[in-house]
C-alpha cells in the first residue's frame, strides 16, 4: 500500500499528531521524525481508520491511499492490507480528503469530517455523488499498548471490468472453445469423472444428442453411438445424482408447453422420484410488453454485509446506513430462462451458448458437407450420402462458443442453477414434485496461474439481477483499442451511447461486429438498422459489421453433361462473445439485446487476463480470415480491422464471379478455376434494410 500525503498543509502535522503511539514516527509526511522517548503507557486516545477494500469486502493490498491534509499515518501490526491508522488530537477538528485507488479500479474520494469534541457523532463522511461505496463503524480495542476509540471509514472501489452486484472474482483455470465439436468432447470427458452430482441447464434439451463424435461416427450404427448421447451418460452414471433445470415457454403446468423443448425420455426421467435424476421446468415470470418499455429494477446490493464477511473486520460494530453511490433503477421485461451451464461434482463449470441440442454441434472448419452434422436417428445411407457429397445433411453449419472453469467460480455458477433450483421447488414448477433439494460444496482453491473471472447473470424476479449489463457497460467503456462483438442478434441500444462516447474519446478505436442476417418480418430489424446506421453515420472508417458464410463446390464428368453444383450457406452464428483490447473476454448465453441484458435468464463467464484474451481473439480472428488473410494478422488492431475488412470484400467479389459464371462452367473448369480464385474463410460484409415492417419496443426481440 502505498500512502501519499499533499505537502500543502503541513503546519496541520502537529496539531493532528501532538503524540504518536510508542515507536511511530510523528515528525513529517515521510513519517520520520523523532518517537517520543517516553517509555510508558500513553492515555487512551482517538484514531481515525482508514480501510481500502474491494467493493466485495475484501482487503486490498494494491491501493493507494492519498491524503489531502498532513496527519501522521501509523502503521500499526494486524491493521489490515493498505490500511492507514490515524492518531486525532481533541480539541482540534479538520477536514481530510482522501483518495484512494488501485489498478482495474475506479478511483474513489471522500473526506472525513472532525468536530474536535469525543461526542459519539464526532466524525462523518462525504462521498461525493458517484463516488464508491463506503460504510463507516466504530469499536474500542488496543492499539500499539493503547486503549483507543477508533472510528473506521471502509472504502469499497468498484472494479473497471467486473460486475459489483456478481460474485466476487477469483483465479481459476479457463479454457475457452471455439465449436461445438472441442466443447461438447471436453464436457464428455469431465462428465466421465463425476462421483457426486451433475447440474445442468438448457434452453432445449434431446435426450440423444451426441457430445463425442468419432472420425468413423457416420458409419457407426446407434448403439456404438449411444453411450456417447447426454442420456447414454447419464446412464452410464448410476451413482451421480442429476439436477437440470430446463426453460419453461408459456403456460401453466398442464398445458402442453413442456413438449416444445424436452423429449420423451427426459419426461419419464422428470416424473420418476428417487431416480437421481430431477427435472425442473421453469419459466420466466414476467409480462413482455410488445412495444414501449418496462420499467424495473435490479435487486441492490449492501455493502456492509460485505465487510462484515471480511473475516478482518468481522466483529466490528457497524453504521448499516451506506454512504455513495447506489445502483440506478434500469428497465426491465421478460421472456424465458435462456442459460445454458453445466457443473460437475462443483469443481468444473462449463458456461456457453450451446443448447443440449442437436443443431448445436459442428466443428471450426463449418463443412458444407458434414455426415457428422446429423441427427441421432439418421440412417446410415443417409450419413454415407453426405459422406460422398450427395445430399446435404440435415443440420446446417453453426458457430458458437463455450467457457471451462475450474476453480471457485464453478461454485458461483452451481449457486445461480441453486437459487433457481430452490425457487423452482418452492414454487411448485413442473416436475418439482418428483426433485430434491441439495447442498452446495465449499468453493475451490484458486489454482496456481489461473485468470482473474467472474460469472455473471441476468436474472428475472424475484431475483431481478443484470449483473451481465453491470459489467458489460463497464467494460466497454474501458475500450481502448478494439471492441469485437460476434452475437446472433446486434441490436442493444442501451449500449449505443457508451461505445458512442468511448470512440468519440478514443480516435482509434475500432467496433467490429459478426452477426447474422435479419429479415423484413423479424421483430429485431428496426434497432438492429437503427443501431447499424448511427455508427455507419459518425465511424464510417472505424466500425465494420460482417456475416459468416460457407462455401462447396460439387462437380461430376458425366456422359453427356457436368454436374457442377455451388453451395454458398449462411453459418448460423449462435455465438454471444465479447472481446475488448486483448484484456477482456466475456462469452456466454447473453445475447447483444436489451432483452437479454435486462431480463431474460441469461449467463457469461468473464474473464480479465492478457494472455487468454490474446490467444482467444487470435484463433477467432484467424478462423475468420482463413489461412491466406490470416498471414496478415499482426495483432494491430488498425492492421486487423483493415485486413477482415479486405478478406470480407474479397471474399464477396469472388463469390460474386462464382454466381455469375459457374453454369457456364463444365467440371474441369470449374476445378480448374476454383484452384485459382476461392473464398478464404468465413467473413462477408454484410448491411441491413430500412425496411422494417414491425413497430415495436427496444426490448421485445
Amino acid at each position: 500500500m502505498t500512502r501519499t500525503i499533499s505537502a500543502g498543509l503541513l503546519a496541520l502535522l502537529l496539531s493532528l499528531a501532538p503524540g504518536c503511539p510508542k515507536g511511530t514516527g510523528g515528525g513529517g509526511p515521510d513519517g520520520g521524525g523523532t518517537s517520543d522517548g517516553g517509555g510508558g503507557d500513553l492515555p487512551a486516545a482517538t484514531y481515525l481508520e482508514l480501510v481500502p477494500l474491494d467493493i466485495w469486502g475484501r482487503d486490498h493490498a494494491d491501493a493507494t491511499i492519498t491524503l489531502g491534509l498532513a496527519p501522521t499515518a501509523i502503521d500499526e501490526v494486524g491493521a489490515g492490507p493498505g490500511v492507514a491508522l490515524i492518531r486525532v488530537a481533541e480539541g482540534h477538528p479538520f477536514e481530510l480528503p482522501v483518495r484512494i485507488s488501485a489498478p482495474d479500479y475506479f478511483e474513489t474520494t471522500f473526506t472525513v469530517s472532525y468536530d474536535g469534541t469525543t461526542s459519539a457523532d464526532a466524525f462523518s463522511v462525504t462521498v461525493p455523488d458517484g463516488g464508491a461505496r463506503a460504510v463507516t463503524g466504530e469499536d474500542q480495542r488496543t492499539i500499539e499498548a493503547t486503549d483507543g476509540r477508533v472510528f473506521s471509514v471502509f472504502a469499497g472501489l468498484d472494479h473497471r471490468w467486473f460486475a459489483a452486484s456478481a460474485s466476487p472474482p477469483s483465479l481459476n483455470d479457463v479454457e475457452v472453445y471455439l465449436d461445438g465439436e472441442e466443447a461438447w468432447a471436453s464436457v464428455y470427458e469431465d462428465l466421465k469423472t463425476a462421483t457426486r452430482r451433475v447440474t445442468w441447464t438448457t434452453w432445449f434439451w434431446e435426450s440423444d444428442f451426441e457430445l463425442w463424435r468419432s472420425p468413423d461416427h457416420p458409419r457407426e450404427i446407434e448403439a456404438a453411438r449411444y453411450p456417447y448421447t447426454v442420456m447414454g451418460i447419464v446412464d452410464s452414471l448410476p451413482g451421480v445424482d442429476w439436477k437440470v433445470l430446463i426453460n419453461r415457454f408459456w403456460g401453466d403446468n398442464t398445458d402442453y408447453a413442456a413438449y416444445l423443448n424436452t423429449d420423451t425420455a427426459l419426461r419419464d426421467k422428470a416424473e420418476a422420484a428417487g431416480d437421481g435424476f430431477d427435472v425442473i421446468l421453469q419459466g420466466n415470470p414476467t409480462a413482455v410488453p410488445l412495444g414501449g418499455q418496462y420499467f424495473g429494477q435490479p435487486t441492490y446490493f449492501a455493502f456492509a454485509p460485505r465487510v462484515l464477511e471480511n473475516p478482518r473486520y468481522a466483529g466490528r460494530t457497524l453504521h448499516q446506513g451506506e454512504l455513495g453511490s447506489q445502483q440506478q433503477p434500469l428497465t426491465t421485461d421478460a421472456a424465458s430462462y435462456h442459460q445454458k451451464a453445466t457443473v460437475i461434482d462443483g469443481q468444473v463449470a462449463f458456461v456457453g451458448g450451446m443448447n443440449t441440442k442437436s443443431t448445436d454441434w459442428d466443428s471450426n472448419e463449418h463443412l458444407v458437407f458434414d455426415a457428422r452434422r446429423m441427427t441421432f436417428d439418421a440412417t446410415n445411407a443417409a450419413r454415407m450420402d453426405v459422406l460422398t457429397r450427395n445430399e446435404l445433411p440435415e443440420l446446417g453449419p453453426r458457430k458458437d462458443y463455450m467457457m471451462r472453469i475450474a476453480g471457485p467460480v464453478a461454485r458461483d455458477v452451481e449457486e445461480i442453477l441453486w437459487n433457481r433450483f430452490e425457487l423452482g421447488l418452492a414454487a411448485g414448477d413442473m416436475f418439482s414434485e418428483n426433485a430434491t433439494a441439495w447442498a452446495l460444496d465449499p468453493a475451490a482453491p484458486e489454482p496456481n496461474g489461473g485468470v482473474l473471472t467472474q460469472v455473471v447473470a441476468t436474472l428475472p424476479e424475484p431475483f431481478s439481477q443484470m449483473q451481465i449489463r453491470e459489467s458489460h457497460a463497464k467494460a466497454l467503456a474501458q475500450a481502448e483499442h478494439y471492441i469485437y462483438i460476434e452475437d446472433q442478434y446486434f441490436r442493444a441500444p442501451i449500449f449505443e451511447q457508451i461505445i458512442v462516447q468511448r470512440m468519440l474519446e478514443k480516435p482509434d478505436l475500432r467496433l467490429i461486429v459478426v452477426t447474422k442476417e435479419v429479415g423484413t418480418l423479424d421483430g429485431g430489424l428496426k434497432f438492429t438498422y437503427l443501431g447499424d446506421a448511427l455508427f455507419r453515420e459518425l465511424f464510417p472508417d472505424r466500425y465494420l459489421v460482417l456475416v459468416l458464410k460457407t462455401a462447396d463446390l460439387y462437380t461430376e464428368e458425366g456422359i453427356f453433361w457436368d454436374t457442377v453444383d455451388l453451395h454458398l450457406q449462411n453459418i448460423d452464428t449462435h455465438s454471444k462473445i465479447r472481446i475488448i483490447d486483448d484484456r477482456f473476454v466475456s462469452l456466454g448465453s447473453c445475447n447483444y439485446n436489451n432483452r437479454g441484458y435486462m431480463y431474460e435468464g441469461e449467463m457469461n463467464g468473464s474473464v480479465l487476463d492478457d494472455g487468454l484474451a490474446t490467444a482467444v481473439r487470435q484463433r477467432v480472428f484467424r478462423n475468420i480470415a482463413g489461412p491466406g488473410w490470416s498471414r496478415q494478422l499482426n495483432g494491430d488492431p488498425i492492421n486487423d480491422f483493415e485486413v477482415l475488412k479486405a478478406a470480407a470484400a474479397d471474399n464477396e467479389s469472388i463469390m460474386n464471379w462464382w454466381k455469375d459464371n459457374v453454369g457456364d462452367l463444365d467440371a474441369p473448369e470449374a476445378e480448374a478455376a476454383r484452384l485459382q480464385s476461392w473464398p478464404d474463410g468465413f467473413a462477408y460484409p454484410l448491411t441491413f434494410s430500412g425496411d422494417y415492417l414491425l413497430e415495436v419496443g427496444p426490448d421485445m426481440f
